[in-house]
């Protein structure tokens, strides 16, 4: 089961696609649970994308997209 803080944190990735600076540890969390997945993209700071596990929660817990 996802905390609320790793719920949220699986949102912002959807969200934004930005590059994250600082992996926290519901990020890391989310990546143990195979939600999320690092894109090598060759800069310093790695991005983040949803699995389809990671779609498919949101979909389930009914988390529509922006």
């Amino acid at each position: 089961m996802l905390s609320l803080h790793e719920l949220a944190a699986l949102m912002r990735v959807r969200e934004t696609g930005e590059p994250i600076r600082v992996l926290d540890d519901d990020l890391l969390a989310l990546r143990h649970y195979r939600l999320v997945e690092t894109v090598d993209d060759g800069s310093p700071a790695c991005t983040l994308r949803l699995t389809g596990l990671g779609e498919t929660v949101l979909k389930r817990l009914g988390v529509p997209r922006e």
